[in-house]
């Protein structure tokens, strides 16, 4: 950090500071990032000012609580997070961000624009999204030891998941449902092709395709939190991971349940 920090004038100037530290943790977490990260990068921005003390965040993955002392005042802001997927490209804009605000001079305001502005990174457009879902998908089944009519199949039905989920996004359903629903329909079409084409492994078609819906990166993240010593944080995310899986197993085992009632 440098040497000749700027100085907050005013306690409106340090709530603003508060606020944009907090604005740029909530999109971090709300982006897949880390919680300690989001953590470090806000303590980071709010001692980049001289007259800053006794900067205190706490962060969970649905809110954060930042209290500093500025004048000898105590000021405490509260800011709730929503989860908006991973987005790789805006955490990396952040992390820029949050570097140049703490070494350079950039005022609030134009601190703010910047941030306004990686807010308007866009997502992957659904078609894009799709594509390589399916990709994704099929890949894994070749890798479980399916074959080349195995990979085509196993393309479309994560092509039609990665679309399942981006409608059940509109209707703003929870992770459990989402994760619920996308591997029943996986599980569906899977027995339809296994029936259909001689050649199709349905146990290689599910695998594959629920690889997508496996909270690898969640789990990962919450190891990394408790490591780091949030251990609520880390408990939080494993929970989720948890029962993502479980709904994952769910929806595999309603439709493999249904098929040995059929005599399958």
């Amino acid at each position: 950090m440098k040497n000749n920090r700027p100085s907050i004038q005013s306690a409106a100037e340090a709530k603003e500071l508060m606020n944009l530290a907090l604005t740029t943790g909530q999109m971090l977490i709300g982006n897949g990032a880390e919680i300690y990260r989001a953590e470090d990068t806000i303590m980071r921005m709010c001692e980049s000012r001289a007259n800053i003390r006794d900067v205190d965040v706490f962060a969970l993955s649905s809110a954060i609580f930042l209290s500093l002392d500025y004048d000898n005042e105590t000021i405490t802001i509260f800011k709730d997070i929503d989860s908006y997927g991973t987005h790789l490209g805006r955490i990396q804009a952040l992390n820029a961000f949050s570097r140049e605000f703490v070494e350079s001079d950039i005022s609030l305001r134009e601190a703010r624009e910047q941030l306004l502005s990686i807010w308007s990174i866009p997502v992957a457009p659904p078609l894009t999204k799709m594509f390589f879902t399916g990709m994704c998908s099929g890949s894994f089944a070749m890798l479980f030891g399916g074959n080349w009519a195995d990979l085509v199949y196993t393309f479309l039905v994560g092509a039609i998941l990665s679309f399942c989920l981006y409608l059940m996004s509109k209707r703003n359903l929870t992770f459990f449902p989402e994760a619920f629903f996308g591997t029943l329909i996986i599980s569906l079409l899977a027995l339809v092709g296994s029936f259909c084409f001689a050649e199709l492994h349905m146990d290689m078609i599910i695998i594959g395709s629920i690889m997508p819906l496996v909270p690898g990166m969640t789990i990962t993240n919450s190891f990394r939190d408790i490591i780091s010593g949030d251990y609520l944080s880390g408990v939080i995310g494993i929970t989720k991971g948890i029962f993502v899986a479980l709904a994952i197993a769910l929806g595999v085992g309603f439709v493999l349940s249904f098929l040995k009632v059929l005599g399958g």
